[in-house]
């Protein structure tokens, strides 16, 4: 714990002092900055195109154009320990979640959580990643932005450390958007549905016919707050659930394993 509030410390400290040209050296390293000095001098000429209103270095787009003219590394020789740390000012749960899907989006399945903390500077979720390349801040920056989130900033500490700032507080899942009054087949899950049900009032659970399935159901509010939930260790081939008034999500398993619906639920949902 002590030695992820020394992070903190140092990452705050850096995020009200570096200049354009702090953040750009940070991201490519000494060596390199310095040999491409003449190149970075001429790509980030006009400085005030880097800058957001408030003053601050816009650390995705120095990153985008690091990436488009070689000067960011983005493999290593050998697989290393990389870390990466994400902060938000907003609720932890629905963040933590939106960080795991924007990281499998990028083919990043596996990770071990390091440190969690929450105090006045906001909730951090610090990881480990065994790895041969970086995590392309430009790509993550994409992810996170078609879930709601935007990158309020990105400090490199090291060579094998990137610590992120988001702002999560419009985050939402990619969850799946059901037509009212049409029943939709959903396929073979690999892992627990996820549905948006904001604005719906029922919905029509039907299983396979080849299937048996043992209802593991849950809503969640917008913060992913549990609200209510279905389990049962009996398998049925309808269910009709009612949506919480303040329900914007549902996740839909089975109780013992997925294998037991491997053709695919279907639902029919009523606004």
């Amino acid at each position: 714990m002590k030695k992820l509030l020394l992070i903190l410390t140092l990452s705050l400290s850096l995020f009200g002092a570096q200049t354009l040209q702090d953040k750009i050296k940070s991201f490519v390293g000494p060596t390199k900055y310095e040999t491409q000095k003449n190149l970075i001098q001429v790509l980030f000429a006009q400085s005030g195109n880097f800058t957001k209103p408030n003053g601050e270095v816009d650390s995705v787009k120095v990153i985008s154009v690091l990436k488009k003219n070689g000067l960011l590394q983005l493999l290593y020789d050998k697989p290393i320990q990389l870390r990466l740390a994400f902060r938000t000012q907003s609720d932890p749960l629905i963040f933590l979640k939106i960080i795991n899907e924007s990281l499998e989006a990028m083919g990043y399945n596996y990770f071990l959580t390091n440190n969690a903390l929450r105090d006045s500077a906001g909730f951090v979720w610090e990881i480990y990643l065994q790895t041969e390349h970086i995590v392309d801040p430009e790509s993550f920056a994409g992810a996170l932005v078609a879930r709601g989130c935007n990158i309020t900033n990105i400090v490199k500490n090291d060579d094998n450390y990137w610590f992120y700032d988001i702002d999560s507080s419009n985050a939402y899942l990619g969850a799946k958007k059901l037509e009212s009054g049409v029943t939709t087949p959903l396929g073979k899950p690999l892992k627990p549905y996820w549905i948006d049900v904001r604005n719906l009032k029922e919905i029509t659970v039907t299983v396979h016919s080849g299937d048996r399935w043992f209802p593991d159901v849950v809503f969640f509010d917008e913060n992913l707050h549990l609200l209510s939930d279905v389990k049962s260790e009996e398998s049925t081939r309808t269910l009709k659930l009612k949506v919480p008034s303040n329900a914007a999500y549902l996740k839909m398993s089975d109780a013992f394993m997925l294998e037991n619906i491997k053709h695919g639920l279907s639902l029919h949902v009523k606004e």
